[in-house]
């Protein structure tokens, strides 16, 4: 399945207009209830869709379940969207989602997206050691990075590392969507990254919104002028980084090449 921008950012414009539509059907449902059932609604899909990249896998039938993998995944982006749609015809928006249930939902999600893009690597040493070394990356930059996304993806689900994790996570994502357009590469190629970041800058915003023990100090517009200032940061180390790793990967290469 080919995927574009425009089209993952159409299906999550077509889940936010269909719980736009729903949101007043829905509005007498109680709030905690809409929020598990969205929790229970991804963790089946996050099962169906690690059960699909198994078998994908194991199996020499590759693009039958990589395009069963995308169908599941655009059903997760879909919802996503579909949770923004209900809260803005709730009067309790900011109740619903920053529930401990659709929060624990939204990083659930992340980490398993991240912990499959790290696994995927692994699987996948050829094609990706051939585009880390054309973008002028070290093999161990690449297994750096796989071990990276999957300790990343281990760290969003523990309570004292989502932070850290989040932010290592973005500058991850940032540092894709760079590498592409140093490659040269068409904007389609940073698809999955763009996806990820949006998620990981929404999650943000409503982990800044979250009540904890009742009260948050945190307005809508101070999470977003919050979340947005990490995010320029975490541009910056990623722009900054990759400089410098294809520095240190390019200097034994030129050393190496002297000394014959």
């Amino acid at each position: 399945m080919f995927y574009r921008v425009d089209y993952i950012l159409a299906v999550l414009l077509a889940g936010f207009l269909m719980g736009v539509l729903f949101g007043k059907p829905a509005a007498n449902i109680v709030t905690s209830r809409l929020a598990r059932g969205y929790y229970v609604a991804i963790a089946v899909l996050l099962v169906l869709r690690t059960v699909v990249s198994v078998c994908g896998m194991l199996t020499s039938q590759s693009g039958f379940w990589h395009s069963a993998g995308g169908f599941i995944g655009d059903l997760s982006s879909f919802l996503f969207g579909a949770v923004f749609g209900l809260a803005a015809r709730r009067k309790d928006a900011r109740e619903l989602l920053t529930d401990s249930s659709i929060l624990g939902a939204f990083l659930m999600a992340l980490a398993f997206g991240f912990a499959l893009n790290g696994i995927g690597k692994a699987f996948s040493m050829v094609p990706m050691t051939q585009f880390f070394t054309q973008s002028g990356y070290s093999v161990t930059f690449l297994k750096f990075i796989a071990i990276a996304e999957v300790f990343g993806a281990l760290g969003v689900l523990l309570p004292w590392a989502v932070l850290p994790a989040l932010i290592g996570l973005t500058v991850d994502m940032f540092g894709a969507v760079l590498t592409h357009i140093h490659n040269g590469d068409p904007l389609n190629d940073s698809t999955g990254a763009i996806g990820m970041l949006i998620r990981l800058v929404a999650v943000g915003v409503l982990l800044a919104l979250h009540r904890r023990n009742g009260e948050s100090s945190f307005t809508l517009r101070r999470s977003i002028t919050v979340v947005g200032a990490v995010s320029i940061a975490c541009f910056a180390i990623a722009a900054g980084g990759s400089v410098v790793v294809r520095h240190l990967t390019a200097t034994p290469a030129v050393i190496s090449s002297v000394s014959h």
